[in-house]
């Protein structure tokens, strides 16, 4: 899956690339939101994760510009903030496929956000005859 991320925070992507890398996604990072929605023109995301303050153009107008490309209408988007939470929560609560996480957020959080709003399963659940779950 190729999941493209939005943040300014070194300290986080340091932590979540690899650990995304290691389920076998592809990850493209963006330091802002023109940045994202250049990268996101050129290349497919299948998943869509940004932080919500950020210079220029913050999280939030982002997903909105997102969302009003025809490709990304309805693509799986995580919103995360540890400030803006009522603002997030609120968008999370309109679009089924949004999630939104308040930092700082566990691996596992971020693990059920994607299998949320990506109907897939991240790193499998196996279940009964030690097949995978869908």
């Amino acid at each position: 899956m190729n999941i493209f991320i939005a943040d300014d925070d070194q300290n986080l992507l340091a932590m979540l690339v690899p650990y995304l890398e290691h389920a076998g996604h592809k990850v493209l990072l963006a330091a802002n939101g023109p940045e994202l929605l250049k990268k996101i023109r050129e290349t497919k995301a299948d998943l869509i994760i940004s932080d919500i303050n950020m210079p220029g153009l913050d999280g939030i107008a982002l997903y909105g510009q997102a969302r009003a490309m025809h490709e990304y209408a309805s693509a799986p988007f995580i919103l995360w903030s540890g400030l803006e939470i009522e603002k997030g929560l609120a968008l999370a609560r309109a679009d089924q496929r949004l999630r939104f996480l308040k930092k700082p957020f566990s691996l596992a959080a971020l693990h059920k956000a994607i299998d949320e709003v990506t109907d897939l399963p991240l790193f499998g659940d196996y279940g009964v005859k030690g097949g995978l779950k869908l």
